[in-house]
This record gives C-alpha cells, sequence and structure tokens, in this order.
C-alpha cells in the first residue's frame, strides 16, 4: 500500500514538472543518461583481467593502457564489449 503511494506522489510530480514547462528539473535528469566513465573503466579492467579483451573489443589492452584511455575510448571499446556480448 505505502508503495503505491510512493509511486502516486513520483508521478504526480513527474506530472506537475512536465506542465509547469521548466526546462531542466526532475524530467531532464531523469531522462538525460549519464556516462558513467569509471564504471566503464573497470569494466574493460574486468574483460581484460579474464584474457577476453582481444577477443571481444578486438584490441589487446593491458592494465595500464586501460587506466591512460580517454573518456571517449572507454566510451566505444564498451560498445564494442557490449555488441560482442550481445550477438
Amino acid at each position: 500500500m505505502d508503495e503505491d503511494v510512493s509511486l502516486t506522489e513520483v508521478m504526480n510530480l513527474l506530472e506537475a514538472e512536465l506542465s509547469s514547462g521548466s526546462e531542466g528539473g526532475v524530467v531532464t535528469a531523469l531522462t538525460t543518461p549519464v556516462t558513467d566513465i569509471p564504471a566503464l573503466r573497470e569494466q574493460l579492467a574486468v574483460l581484460v583481467s579474464t584474457g577476453k579483451a582481444k577477443e571481444a573489443i578486438r584490441v589487446q589492452l593491458t592494465h595500464k593502457q586501460v587506466k591512460r584511455l580517454s573518456d571517449k575510448d572507454v566510451e566505444k571499446y564498451t560498445k564494442r564489449y557490449e555488441t560482442y556480448v550481445g550477438s
């Protein structure tokens, strides 16, 4: 029962945010994807530890190289890994 009340309150807040027409706020925060680069970097480090990096992302990396990757490269290799896992 408390869960239903909480859900109703959240929905009311979202509806109020939408109807107010304000930019940003709760709706933007909920719909804007936030990339957690440290978590993605950790995911790549685990992949390197398993020895499957070459197979999964088509690049053999060391842990040092993973630490030094740019944010853009981390995202690129993570997308490759997600594609590999999805296939």
